[in-house]
């Protein structure tokens, strides 16, 4: 990951340089390769570099294009960048770099906003379009990437977390309504608020415009998921065919680097299926594809014979870590520091220690599974999008004849839950509204 930094003076003044640069201090671990500032009339830009691709200096950022016409501060890695640096040179346009970060300036120059459309990737990014006088954000379009944002009388301040922002704020309070919803009913992620007041999130999917000459802008969302009708006429095998197609190519692309590369395997059904497809596809002779395990402490919810079952299959070279109590202990007030915001269980913890043996073994690329049970609808709190729909289509009778077969069937989830999530789905909307 990088990590980047904005401010606007809306008195249309030059930003301080140790302004942006005390933004840029608070986000060290997320960028220790490279350090970077761009300083505009009325606005600067920071940021902070793990090198991926291209590990020369041609990769520094900011980077600018076309005689400084566009300048960028990027976090993210764009995985068919190669797909479309080959097109765009097909319009005779010319790259100094071997990085991805050129080439989303060249693609924006060439389609403008519409670039973010032929992404396949994860980002967050402000391009400064000279010309236009304005920011260009964008944010990816499951929010891999974070993109903070707020603003005061005088600034609009930006970066990858939220941490960097407090200092900008007038008051530090708590945002009581997302802290209800989290504690009545676990949800997060479902409005553009933080937990903190006066903090807001670039939704994933939407795109920012910030005009620096009036210091108004917009947001406007590029993307959603559309049913596709044809997947309808697909029977079991066809649908299974087209799932195993598309996650091959993906991990294909995404094993793009030029740093070592590994993945997080936690024994599960996702993440065991990311493990065995990158080990195929991984090239390097010299080496197994290394996977990184963390045990848990306790017997009842320890997979790591799982993951060992997986890395014998797949010949790779299984790193587990074992985090005992004083582990947890110990790393507390660092995960609570780094997280930022309420998380909804122990999770987390293993997932640090797991990214913590990553960096002990320079593999700074990490594939993962996370996602994938919500992409198939694998936890119970989607059930009652179900169970509605079921009730819409077919009645109430049908839809509680469901749900007492699902109870039956030893599901996770009771009847009060079922409740809770519908009271809570219902209560999100009408609030929206």
């Amino acid at each position: 990951m990088c990590g980047i930094s904005g401010i606007i003076n809306k008195s249309n003044v030059v930003v301080a340089k140790d302004e942006i640069k005390n933004m840029n201090d608070l986000i060290v671990h997320r960028g220790p390769d490279d350090e970077g500032f761009f300083y505009g009339k009325n606005f600067a830009l920071g940021h902070r570099r793990l090198s991926i691709l291209d590990l020369s200096k041609d990769g520094h950022q900011p980077m600018s294009y076309m005689e400084d016409k566009y300048t960028i501060t990027y976090n993210g890695e764009t995985f068919n960048y190669l797909e479309i640096r080959k097109e765009l040179e097909e319009f005779g346009y010319k790259f100094n770099s071997k990085t991805d970060t050129e080439v989303i300036l060249a693609s924006y120059d060439r389609w403008g906003k519409d670039c973010v459309e032929k992404f396949n990737g994860m980002w967050a990014f402000a391009i400064y379009d000279k010309k236009e006088d304005i920011l260009f954000c964008s944010r990816d379009r499951f929010g891999v990437k974070p993109f903070y944002f707020t603003q005061t009388k005088d600034k609009f301040v930006f970066g990858s977390e939220i941490k960097q922002l407090l200092n900008f704020c007038n008051s530090k309070f708590v945002n009581k309504t997302l802290l209800i919803d989290f504690l009545a009913t676990g949800m997060l992620e479902h409005t553009n608020e933080t937990f903190f007041e006066g903090i807001y999130k670039l939704e994933q999917a939407h795109n920012m415009i910030y005009d620096l000459k009036t210091h108004n802008f917009k947001i406007k969302k590029y993307y959603d998921i559309a049913l596709n009708e044809n997947n309808k006429k697909l029977d079991e095998t066809q649908s299974v065919d087209s799932v195993s197609k598309n996650l091959k190519q993906a991990i294909k692309l995404r094993l793009r680097s030029d740093v070592k590369v590994g993945t997080c395997l936690s024994g599960g059904l996702d993440s065991s299926s990311v493990a065995a497809l990158a080990s195929m596809a991984y090239t390097n002779d010299e080496e197994k594809f290394i996977a990184i395990h963390a045990k848990s402490i306790e017997e009842s919810t320890d997979e790591s014979i799982y993951a060992q079952m997986v890395a014998q299959h797949c010949d790779l070279n299984l790193q587990i870590v074992e985090p005992s109590t004083q582990k947890f202990i110990d790393n507390i007030q660092e995960v609570v520091y780094t997280q930022e915001e309420p998380f909804g269980g122990p999770s987390i913890f293993m997932q640090y220690f797991v990214m913590q043996k990553a960096k002990d073994l320079n593999c700074k690329v990490m594939l993962d599974g996370q996602g994938g049970d919500e992409t198939l609808l694998g936890y119970e709190k989607y059930y009652p999008a179900i169970y509605l729909d079921m009730f819409k289509n077919f009645g109430l009778m049908y839809s509680l004849k469901e749900i007492m077969r699902s109870n039956k069937n030893n599901s996770k989830l009771s009847l009060f839950g079922i409740l809770k999530y519908i009271v809570g789905s219902l209560f999100f909307g009408i609030r929206k509204i």
